[in-house]
């Protein structure tokens, strides 16, 4: 009988562990994706609301309007071609490309780099006391000149540092 391998001796035996990290991805996923679909169907409604004829009491409003514009500004209201008259007889300017694009959330800073994060204190804390054992085991292991001693190099420094940095501690 030859001996089998299966992949579920290779897996560990949290594998299928779901965590808070894992459970908070999602809820902002799903959360990110909800505010998607409202702002999707916000639109929506706008422009069907575009599209519907204007009713008597907004056409009285948009005329009364336009009595009062000028000749030259009612001609670069008509030959405008990103002004539209919304059926409630407001005139709106239609978004652009790039606008629909920044409004879609597709390119948002958010969406293409992560978070950033704070360093630890404990990290910060570390970081500082290591910087100042690698100062002495520099000024210990270095000829005045700033060469290493015969014998001995970056690594014996290194080591140095971190035997200096365990009796700080």
């Amino acid at each position: 009988m030859p001996f089998v391998v299966d992949d579920d001796d290779f897996r560990r035996s949290d594998f299928s562990r779901f965590d808070d990290r894992d459970r908070f991805e999602l809820d902002m996923r799903n959360r990110e994706n909800e505010e998607r679909r409202r702002r999707e169907l916000e639109q929506r409604e706008r422009d069907e609301d575009d599209r519907k004829p204007l009713t008597s009491s907004a056409e009285k409003e948009l005329t009364s309007a336009l009595d009062k514009v000028t000749s030259e500004e009612f001609r670069t209201i008509v030959n405008d071609p990103s002004l539209r008259i919304s059926s409630r007889g407001r005139i709106t300017r239609s978004p652009s490309g790039f606008d629909t694009i920044r409004r879609s959330g597709q390119f948002s800073r958010a969406a293409i780099l992560p978070n950033i994060t704070k360093p630890r204190k404990k990290n910060k804390k570390h970081c500082k006391n290591l910087s100042s054992c690698l100062r002495q085991a520099n000024s210990e292991m270095r000829k005045k000149n700033g060469s290493l001693r015969k014998g001995k190099t970056q690594a014996d420094v290194m080591r140095r540092a971190q035997r200096l940095l365990k009796k700080m501690k």
